[in-house]
């Protein structure tokens, strides 16, 4: 049968190359579907994630505007609650200062007495109206730490930070360029201080030692006001320091807060319920809303697959058999160099051109020519 086969014409190696032929094209068109699926694969991938990401989105978006409702009620609640408490603040702190004053009533107006009896005093005395003043007591009368602070600020700036201001007035302004600077400067000062000196010891003189006992008397008058000031302030830093509200009359408006307070937990509560729900019951809606919408695509787009794949393997099958068959048909005799598309058109082609007539004529025209 071999020989026979070495025999045969032309029609054989049409036969060869038609079947060879046929193997390609399935071999082609398993090329196509496995594209085509890998396309389907990739279509229903960006599918499936748009599918996803609507259902991501809605969810999302439907979650803020829940949340923003509830939201929007406790922020006002809170506005309210801010409104009622500066309200109350106010309230209390103007019912402070009422107590305060009715609680230092008798010290302000004990106060003012000896006010107006050590200007009556000194005024009978025929003292200076200023010897009242504080700074004066602080400067001729020292006694409290405050005075002591006093004096020596006044003692500082008098014999430091004046004599500094009026060298630099010397130098910069009035004695500006003048060989004799320096001399300037120092006699102006040195007149300066000697003037306030002047000053003090006439004041000491014609005013303290000539009313003494006057001053005197007023110093007790100051130390009575001074303790009774110090007796206010204790009396405010009390009424500061104590937090019992009630004698205030704050009712209204702790109510109104407590009403609020309670608004606000209700207010949270539903927040919470309606988060609640939405995870247990209305995300699934929603969920279910866009599968119903989009996934019959997903699904028409899977049975393409699988149509696909289905091709695909019968293709393989056919494929497997086909070449098998050549294998077993052509391979055996013909050999693995004549059982191509390229090597069976080249024995065709010497078998046209008529060098050769036979199969095995033209496989020994083939060789012979190097191929």
């Amino acid at each position: 049968m071999q020989e026979n086969v070495f025999n045969e014409n032309v029609d054989y190696l049409y036969q060869v190359q038609t079947d060879l032929e046929a193997v390609e094209q399935l071999k082609q068109e398993l090329i196509e579907y496995r594209n085509q699926e890998k396309n389907l694969k990739k279509a229903l991938a960006t599918e499936e994630k748009s599918v996803q990401d609507e259902i991501n989105q809605l969810i999302r978006k439907r979650k803020i505007e829940i949340e923003k409702t509830y939201d929007e009620q406790i922020e006002a609640n809170k506005n309210r609650t801010r409104n009622v408490r500066a309200k109350r603040d106010k309230a209390r702190s103007r019912r402070m200062v009422e107590r305060v004053s009715i609680e230092t009533a008798d010290l302000v107006e004990e106060n003012r007495q000896l006010q107006m009896e050590l200007k009556t005093m000194f005024k009978a005395q025929h003292v200076p109206a200023f010897c009242m003043s504080p700074l004066f007591y602080a400067l001729f009368m020292t006694r409290r730490a405050l005075e002591v602070l006093v004096l020596c600020i006044t003692i500082l700036f008098t014999y430091v930070g004046l004599p500094t201001l009026m060298y630099q007035l010397s130098v910069h302004v009035f004695f500006k360029g003048n060989e004799n600077v320096t001399l300037l400067c120092t006699l102006t000062v040195s007149v300066t201080l000697f003037i306030l000196g002047l000053i003090y010891v006439i004041m000491l003189n014609q005013i303290k030692l000539k009313h003494y006992d006057v001053l005197l008397e007023g110093r007790a008058y100051k130390d009575k006001m001074a303790a009774n000031e110090r007796q206010m302030q204790a009396i405010r830093n009390q009424i500061s320091k104590d937090k019992d509200d009630s004698v205030y009359g704050l009712d209204k408006y702790d109510d109104k807060l407590s009403e609020l307070e309670a608004e606000l937990g209700q207010i949270s509560q539903e927040k919470q319920d309606s988060m609640t729900a939405f995870e247990n019951e209305t995300k699934q809606l929603l969920i279910n809303e866009v599968n119903d919408r989009r996934l019959w695509k997903v699904e028409q787009m899977k049975a393409e697959i699988e149509a696909t794949e289905e091709h695909i393997a019968v293709l393989d099958a056919d494929i497997q058999n086909s070449s098998l068959a050549i294998a077993n048909n052509y391979g055996a005799i013909l050999g693995q160099e004549f059982c191509t598309p390229a090597g069976v058109a080249d024995l065709i082609s010497l078998m046209e051109d008529g060098s050769a007539n036979t199969v095995s004529e033209a496989i020994v025209a083939y060789r012979g020519a190097g191929r």
